[in-house]
């Protein structure tokens, strides 16, 4: 179940109080209170979806179909909603999140988003797809998604594309970024690396079944992400396609901050942040450390994920959804 509920704001002066609550887990929107306070009227969205089964939707397009290709729409994740069923109750909570986003409260809104959570299994790509898929399908608004988890990349399997180059091999062998969003692909800035592999640079920006969403896969897996994300082509890379397209929305699919170190820098460089945070499941000084750490400044919300509508006074109301989605 998704719903929308009060907002809420930056960690406050109580994040010192924190240890001295008996119950680790953040399992209730009071808890979350506890976390955060309505200084800077943050949102807090909770979702409750089964985004961890990694399902395929059932639904085929064959008429495109042949003998070799990247993409393949049945392949696309189930749980990808805001696109598979754009008309649900869930859907309509991330137009919501969505809306919060576009037309903050105050100053412009934010062009380079960073989703991330403080442990792995949160939800962090359900929510970032979803977003990114609802964004795309306002009326003037183009949406960059990128995997930034290179050392397991997954964005591109809930698009339904199987492995591919990306992010990594673009960092790693230094690609002029702008020819590739044109869909320009000369011969003069193709690396050796390419030619002998036979990728095209065009191959590495993905267009989906969303009209104005594209997807930079994280690409082959390596040890250093770290070095890479943190680099200054990786700074290049954030510029460009922030200013020199301002009509795209850049979200940055990240991992845990708290597993790697990659994330951190990466907060130097997006304009806002979004945190995901597992009902019942993730440990209340994780969630406190992670602002602290990211910044209080650039953090644009927490959205909780699973939240079991049983627990609230919704339930009565949105119940069905439960047995249609699981738990």
């Amino acid at each position: 179940m998704l719903k929308q509920v009060d907002d809420l704001g930056k960690v406050s002066d109580a994040l010192e109080k924190l240890n001295k609550v008996k119950k680790p887990a953040v399992s209730s929107e009071k808890k979350l209170q506890t976390i955060v306070n309505d200084e800077s009227k943050r949102r807090l969205i909770q979702l409750n979806v089964n985004d961890t089964d990694n399902k395929k939707s059932e639904i085929v397009d064959r008429s495109s179909e042949k003998s070799e290709v990247l993409f393949r729409r049945e392949n696309i994740d189930k749980n990808l909603i805001s696109f598979l069923k754009p008309m649900s109750f869930e859907a309509e909570q991330f137009k919501k999140l969505r809306t919060n986003i576009l037309f903050p409260v105050s100053g412009k809104p934010p062009r380079s988003i960073m989703v991330t959570s403080a442990v792995p299994e949160e939800g962090k790509s359900f929510v970032s797809s979803n977003l990114a898929v609802s964004i795309a399908q306002g009326i003037n608004e183009y949406v960059l998604l990128v995997d930034c988890d290179m050392r397991r990349p997954s964005i591109h399997n809930w698009f339904g594309f199987g492995d591919v180059p990306g992010l990594s091999d673009y960092l790693s062998k230094g690609i002029a970024l702008s020819s590739l969003l044109e869909g320009e692909v000369r011969e003069d800035i193709l690396t050796k690396y390419y030619l002998s592999k036979g990728i095209s640079l065009s191959s590495l920006l993905l267009k989906t079944a969303v009209k104005k969403l594209t997807i930079l896969p994280g690409g082959n897996p390596v040890n250093n992400p770290a070095e890479l994300l943190s680099s200054e082509q990786m700074s290049k890379f954030l510029r460009e396609v922030t200013e020199r397209y301002m009509d795209r929305f850049i979200i940055i699919d990240t991992p845990p901050p708290h597993l790697t170190s990659e994330t951190n820098a990466l907060a130097r460089q997006v304009d806002g942040i979004l945190l995901v945070v597992k009902c019942g499941n993730t440990q209340r000084k994780l969630v406190a450390g992670l602002m602290e750490m990211l910044g209080k400044e650039k953090i644009l919300g927490v959205v909780m994920n699973r939240f079991d509508m049983r627990s609230s006074n919704y339930y009565g109301r949105y119940g069905k959804y439960e047995k249609y989605y699981g738990k």
